[in-house]
């Protein structure tokens, strides 16, 4: 997505004791979540403050309490906006231009937005991030995962009943973009294909890991298809089973480049219990 502007500059202003960003001034704004900044400001819950010369502008600067984190400012005493707070960190640790920003699809707009729109009107010269990846929602037997509801888990916690390898497969059996129903009847069939991966290793006569194989690295190269990649490392055992030749090096080879398969066969059977845990 190309989100830098076709001029050198936009504007902020101060109002109230904030200064704000002039979004209008900000020519590609919508870009990165496809919409336009009307549709936006009217499909979504902004702050329309009496302050503000146009709904959609945000805050870069906001004044501080006495009890509240703040530093003097030409503004007075005050803090910089949750937006801004992100935008100096990657210009701190990243520079101006950098490969991957990430985030769940709930902070495209406006976070994610704002980031872009402040960081490129003050420095025209900078792409910002060049990849976005929006990781979709995570819910718990069917409810979205809240703390006060309960439903959550630490992988400190669930590493005391289940392999680690079996929390990292259930989380790529779905597209990182796509939603993720996180159940424990998910972790058990993500045992059983680990299950079903080490014993085809077992019985392989090919020890060593062969290079990954073309199309697991086609899979994931079209916008990390995680889903497709087990798909044919399950084909990969079938292979095994058959008794075709390289088929054992190429399904260690596709489990390396997932983070799967890091044991032998022994190890893993021996390091855990073959029925169900939990």
């Amino acid at each position: 997505i190309d989100l830098e502007p076709d001029f050198s500059y936009s504007t902020a202003y101060v109002a109230d004791g904030h200064v704000l960003f002039d979004v209008p001034s900000y020519e590609p704004y919508g870009k990165l979540s496809g919409n336009s900044r009307d549709e936006i400001v009217a499909g979504a819950r902004v702050d329309v403050a009496p302050y503000k010369k146009d709904a959609a502008d945000f805050v870069l600067w906001k004044p501080s309490t006495d009890d509240q984190p703040g530093w003097e400012s030409p503004w007075g005493f005050g803090r910089p906006g949750w937006h801004l707070e992100c935008s100096a960190m990657s210009h701190k640790h990243l520079g101006a231009n950098f490969d991957i920003h990430g985030g769940g699809r709930d902070l495209i707009f406006p976070h994610h937005e704002n980031e872009v729109a402040q960081t490129c009107a003050a420095d025209p010269e900078s792409g910002f991030a060049r990849m976005w990846m929006h990781n979709g929602y995570l819910s718990v037997d069917g409810e979205k995962m809240s703390k006060s509801l309960g439903n959550f888990h630490t992988v400190r916690d669930l590493l005391e009943d289940w392999p680690g390898e079996a929390l990292r497969f259930a989380l790529l059996t779905a597209q990182y973009r796509q939603p993720l129903d996180f159940t424990f009847d998910l972790l058990k069939q993500a045992k059983a294909s680990l299950d079903r991966f080490y014993n085809a290793l077992a019985q392989s006569a090919e020890p060593a890991a062969g290079p990954v194989p073309d199309d697991v690295l086609a899979a994931l190269n079209d916008d990390l298809n995680s889903p497709q990649a087990i798909s044919i490392m399950h084909s990969l055992a079938d292979g095994v089973f058959r008794g075709e030749k390289g088929a054992g090096a190429a399904l260690r080879g596709a489990g390396a480049v997932m983070g799967l398969l890091q044991s032998s066969a022994k190890e893993w059977f021996q390091g855990g219990d073959d029925d169900e845990a939990g």
